[in-house]
């Protein structure tokens, strides 16, 4: 008796196992490989060259970079950087921009992680996030990119456009009547919430933390006031 039940025991775990490999094979066979591949190109050309920009990277970490990227030292001077950035953000974004005319926003079932990022970065780093937002916003709420990222973009989109961002996510960079170059917190919304919204989209610093960890000094300004800074 103890040997049916030893060898019963041992079929049904022979069948949930076989069942759940044929589940992974079904999704990983969904995958749109060359697509995949694309976006991961896309993705890494789009982070790869703002790591070597931000420059807090090791020699190591730079030397694979600039293989990856097909680049040289030359090509990455502190004259030539910038406008490599924009170039790459340029080519990237009529890549992105064909994706979604044939593919909407392509989804993790799609493509998988991190590939599935890779739209969402190219549009934050460009100039149409007013077009595509509400793709984004489509893509945030079937859990193909994280509320996060949405609000990150939310907050982009409002500083764009002159307005003041919810969640506390943007700071921005330029230069005072000084000359100096400066960089501050985007005017807020309701100061009073910011934290209550930034936990709900699911990040885990407070507006504090965050400010603290990127070095920016935590003080509020009004639209109205940033013509005089």
């Amino acid at each position: 008796m103890k040997r049916i039940l030893a060898l019963i025991i041992l079929l049904v775990f022979i069948s949930c196992k076989q069942e759940k490999s044929t589940k992974e094979s079904l999704e990983t066979d969904k995958i749109d490989i060359e697509l995949k591949e694309k976006l991961e190109n896309i993705l890494l050309r789009d982070q790869g060259i703002r790591e070597i920009v931000n420059g807090n990277l090791s020699d190591k970490r730079k030397v694979e970079l600039l293989s990856k990227l097909k680049l040289n030292k030359t090509d990455i001077e502190v004259d030539k950087k910038f406008n490599l950035m924009r170039e790459i953000d340029s080519l990237n974004l009529i890549e992105i921009e064909n994706i979604i005319k044939n593919y909407g926003y392509p989804s993790k079932s799609l493509v998988g992680e991190p590939a599935n990022k890779a739209v969402f970065y190219v549009i934050q780093h460009s100039n149409k996030i007013d077009k595509y937002l509400p793709l984004i916003r489509k893509a945030a709420k079937s859990g193909d990119i994280t509320k996060t990222s949405l609000a990150l973009m939310e907050d982009r989109n409002l500083m764009y456009n002159g307005r003041e961002q919810i969640y506390g996510t943007q700071i921005k960079g330029k230069a005072n009547k000084k000359g100096e170059w400066i960089y501050f917190l985007w005017p807020i919304k309701d100061i009073d919430s910011v934290d209550i919204w930034r936990k709900e989209a699911g990040f885990k610093q407070n507006l504090k933390e965050y400010l603290k960890k990127m070095d920016v000094e935590f003080k509020l300004y009004n639209i109205s006031e940033l013509n005089d800074l």
